[in-house]
């Protein structure tokens, strides 16, 4: 692994486990094992870092989320669809859930680095574009409302995982999912 990729995996780790705004240059530096002026030569601010961070983060997200849809059958639409909330269930569960960095990001330093907002949303653009093509494959005929509001409960189950990851029931999540599909089929 190169300095770089070391710092922004330390970053990744501290910043997923603590928040932004706590974690500090100095210490990122210090458990990447790097010199000052190695991490400056990459990273010539924290925003710069925070925006490699979310662009790795997303890069990382699309990877693991793309290799559990090869799992599944490429015609079953539906399929593919519940294992992208499966997917999310498998995620909270995780012993380093703690929440979405892109969320975390939006709320704690948007404000701040303007220019994080870019790569804290490409991951949902991502998502919508990918739940819009699953929908438009199973038969919606206009699917970007109901893929935006797909990734609206995904978030939400986020946050809800964030709170108490034993409180999400993915099976009742995909449920109403599944009602919401069968509602906008009837009106195809």
């Amino acid at each position: 692994m190169s300095k770089k990729e070391d710092i922004i995996s330390t970053a990744l780790r501290l910043f997923n486990s603590h928040s932004y705004n706590s974690v500090g240059v100095d210490r990122i530096i210090s458990e990447s094992n790097v010199a000052k002026m190695t991490f400056y030569k990459y990273f010539p601010s924290k925003e710069k870092l925070i925006q490699e961070c979310l662009i790795q983060r997303n890069q990382n997200l699309q990877a693991s989320l793309n290799s559990a849809l090869t799992e599944c059958d490429p015609n079953d639409h539906m399929g593919q669809l519940k294992r992208i909330f499966e997917w999310y269930s498998a995620w909270f569960n995780t012993e380093d859930f703690n929440g979405c960095m892109f969320q975390k990001a939006l709320e704690e330093v948007i404000k701040i680095y303007p220019s994080t907002l870019e790569p804290a949303t490409q991951y949902k653009i991502w998502l919508t574009a990918l739940v819009q093509d699953l929908l438009q494959n199973i038969g919606i005929p206009t699917p970007i409302h109901l893929a935006t509001l797909i990734v609206s409960i995904l978030d939400g189950m986020t946050i809800q995982a964030h709170v108490n990851k034993h409180s999400v029931e993915m099976n009742e999540y995909w449920k109403r999912v599944e009602h919401l599909i069968s509602f906008e089929q009837t009106l195809a």
